[in-house]
């Protein structure tokens, strides 16, 4: 096919970057917009010489598009893809793709059912040190025995209060695990791998939200792995980091540098060779990545090339699905006051949303 023309959902914020994205990038065009807003629509359609609608179901209609962007608060994502694949549209979603495990579910299966493609902005896989890490990890590290990760982030009331959706149950779905976390819950899933059960623990410590300003959960992995998350919007300063044990290393990511701890011998040796008292002799090496990545636009042309070549985004639907479902197990545990299995159990966390929605 020729040029992917695409359709923007949600023109404030993160929409902008979607919208200089796909301006920038060769054999893809930017068609239509929509925003319910007039003012920004009108700005947004005048600077960049397309068709604003006030109404997305319109463009759906009308435009001559093959894909949209959806770039709007949290709770509309899942109803506006549902109805842009009814429309034969391809789907790429800002992060959350949904609030929900079900909602995620039932866009997968739509998108499969239509042929479609359905993609997720998880931009940070993309960043030179996840890929050095992701690399490390995959061909050096040998089994994964435990991991730590911390994503800790600051938020003042007026960065709540500055849009009616955030904060809510009902428009948000949660606070920083939806939000800020759930980046790096997608990082945390695809370095190390799907977890099984978790015991997880929410609060409200400081803002005047009903969701969570902080949140923790210990985490048993697929491979055998144990971990710990810690995720926040109280720390001042941030901190961001990670740290993996595996049975020939260990790593802690910090920003772009890498710290790599090589033993003289693998661990489970030594353990079981070492003498009383005896620690392996450690190497230490620190690595500093150059670069950024090219975040957005990295994703939206990946996802550009799907579409043209028939293939899978680099983050399908099914992927973008297993961070929402660790963030509603983390809050179902909190509730329930006990470990959950994956995959959770939809319909309790259904019910659990509605009495949260509710005030209940």
């Amino acid at each position: 096919m020729g040029k992917v023309r695409f359709g923007v959902i949600g023109l404030k914020g993160i929409g902008r970057n979607h919208i200089r994205a796909i301006t920038s990038i060769e054999n893809v065009e930017l068609a239509a917009v929509a925003d319910i807003n007039e003012e920004v629509g009108k700005a947004v359609s005048s600077e960049y010489d397309v068709e604003w609608y006030r109404d997305y179901v319109k463009m759906l209609e009308e435009a001559s598009i093959d894909a949209v962007s959806i770039c709007t608060p949290h709770y509309l994502h899942h109803p506006m893809a549902m109805k842009s694949l009814e429309y034969g549209k391809h789907v790429l979603l800002e992060k959350p793709m949904a609030i929900t495990a079900r909602e995620a579910d039932e866009i997968v299966e739509e998108s499969k059912s239509r042929g479609l493609k359905v993609g997720v902005v998880f931009q940070l896989r993309l960043n030179p040190t996840s890929q050095k890490t992701k690399k490390i990890i995959t061909e050096e590290l040998g089994q994964i025995y435990r991991v730590c990760m911390e994503a800790c982030f600051f938020r003042t009331q007026s960065y709540y209060n500055s849009d009616p959706w955030r904060g809510r149950w009902a428009t948000e779905g949660g606070g920083v695990l939806i939000n800020q976390g759930v980046h790096h819950l997608d990082l945390l899933q695809w370095l190390v791998g799907k977890p099984v059960r978790l015991h997880g623990q929410v609060g409200t410590l400081l803002h005047n939200i009903e969701v969570e300003d902080i949140a923790e959960a210990t985490i048993l992995f697929e491979n055998g792995a144990h971990g710990v998350v810690q995720l926040g919007t109280i720390d001042a300063p941030p901190t961001v980091r990670l740290e993996v044990l595996g049975d020939k290393g260990k790593i802690t990511i910090e920003g772009n540098r890498i710290r790599r701890f090589t033993p003289e011998k693998p661990i489970k040796d030594y353990v079981s060779e070492g003498e009383a008292w005896g620690s392996p002799k450690v190497e230490c090496e620190e690595i500093v990545v150059e670069g950024r990545g090219a975040g957005h636009k990295a994703i939206i042309e990946d996802f550009a090339r799907a579409v043209s070549e028939d293939r899978e985004p680099m983050v399908p639907g099914e992927e973008g699905r297993v961070s929402i479902e660790i963030v509603n197990a983390i809050i179902l545990s909190s509730f329930l006051g006990k470990a959950v299995d994956f995959p959770i159990d939809r319909d309790e966390y259904d019910r659990l949303m509605e009495r949260l929605r509710q005030g209940r």
